[in-house]
């Protein structure tokens, strides 16, 4: 871990969120800088946010999709068009930023204003403006009303801070055009409508989560599921392995492929086809590959794994656990959030939600936490682009 400081961590924390229509289509993905407490001026601030974009490269976190990004005044100045410089109500007050702002709307560069609550500063950039982002906890009361504004002046409207399904709907019978961030299903039941062929890939996780392994059952089982057996030649044979030679045996792909990406493989069923399933299958596998490394066992990944699963899919967790045959150790970690593996999950899953606090309570450094993260991005952007297409 980096050095302590009293503030608790020592590097800005980035956090990769998609922003979804109604329907659950992701249009973008959204970039937060979280920047450690006790760090100066305004201008520290944007010094340290310009060093972690940099670091990160951007470019690896956008998945083809536009990107929304806390904005700096280096970045306000970008002429990339598919970046959408979001400005915070403190550097919306700052001098010079209206200038650029004006800069950017000159040449039909997307401007978005972060925080919105009709701030003297925030109507003077409204006008130049492609979208604004409303805290619902904060401005839950004002939301119509400030999305009403926004429309007026030719603004579209993302609601952050919208955690939950029914909370999302909220926000979008309100008029919002879009929502940032992952709501989970808060009403969910045992099953999840899962289909039966879905039950069969919970087998092949329970299968994978024994030790040792049996080898025989796994290539049996993937043999006999069409869907498994298409999937596993398909990923064997994928620019993921850049093999000489096409692999044509399911046995001889099930091994080749390895416990780790069969249990991605079952993922996929969990999943809708075409490009939302890339969407959805990126972000569960950043999970999974996060708690993987921040938990240096593949019982992380796999308690990553389901919990995301479980989140879009609006599965019981205790019952997933049972059907994918979970340790009773994997079983506290992914409903309880206990132990090792569930201390990993909670910081991960705080992460995404743009909540470093919860991994200093917990005794993990937020910039970890996020460096885990950000390296996961691409391998799973890869994996799922890999095996959607053998689902689709």
């Amino acid at each position: 871990m980096t050095e302590r400081t009293a503030s608790g961590w020592t590097a800005v924390a980035l956090v990769n969120q998609p922003v979804a229509d109604r329907v659950g289509n992701v249009t973008a993905y959204s970039v937060r800088a979280m920047v450690p407490s006790q760090r100066g001026s305004q201008e520290d601030v944007e010094v340290l946010v310009d060093a972690a974009y940099q670091a990160a490269d951007l470019t690896t976190l956008t998945a083809g999709q536009p990107l929304h990004v806390d904005a700096t005044r280096k970045l306000l100045a970008s002429a990339d068009p598919d970046m959408v410089a979001r400005v915070s109500p403190e550097l919306a007050a700052e001098p010079g930023v209206e200038r650029l702002v004006a800069w950017r709307h000159a040449r039909g560069l997307s401007t978005a204003l972060d925080r919105f609550a009709a701030l003297d500063a925030q109507l003077a950039l409204l006008p130049m403006a492609g979208f604004v982002t409303i805290d619902v906890a904060d401005q839950g009361g004002r939301l119509a009303d400030l999305v009403a504004l926004a429309h007026n002046l030719g603004a579209r409207a993302i609601a952050g801070g919208a955690s939950t399904a029914s909370a999302a709907e909220q926000a979008f019978d309100a008029g919002a055009d879009l929502v940032q961030g992952r709501p989970v299903e808060d009403r969910p039941d045992e099953r999840g409508g899962l289909a039966a062929n879905e039950l069969h890939c919970l087998e092949l996780l329970s299968l994978l989560g024994e030790d040792p392994i049996d080898q025989d059952a796994v290539i049996g089982l993937v043999a006999a599921d069409p869907n498994l057996a298409v999937g596993v030649l398909h990923l064997v044979n994928s620019a993921v392995f850049s093999l000489p030679r096409s692999i044509d045996s399911v046995r001889q792909a099930v091994v080749l492929v390895g416990p780790r990406l069969l249990r991605a493989l079952a993922s996929t069923s969990l999943s809708a086809a075409g490009r939302a399933a890339v969407d959805d299958l990126w972000l569960v596998l950043t999970r999974a590959l996060a708690c993987w490394q921040l938990a240096d066992e593949d019982a992380g990944y796999t308690v990553g794994l389901l919990s995301a699963v479980a989140e879009q899919r609006g599965t019981d967790l205790r019952w997933l656990a049972q059907m994918a045959g979970l340790s009773p150790e994997s079983t506290a970690a992914l409903v309880d959030r206990t132990g090792p593996l569930g201390r990993v999950l909670a910081c991960v899953q705080a992460h995404e939600a743009g909540d470093p606090q919860v991994a200093l309570r917990l005794g993990m450094d937020p910039h970890e936490v996020s460096q885990a993260w950000l390296a996961a991005l691409p391998e799973a952007l890869d994996i799922a682009a890999a095996l959607v297409p053998a689902r689709a």
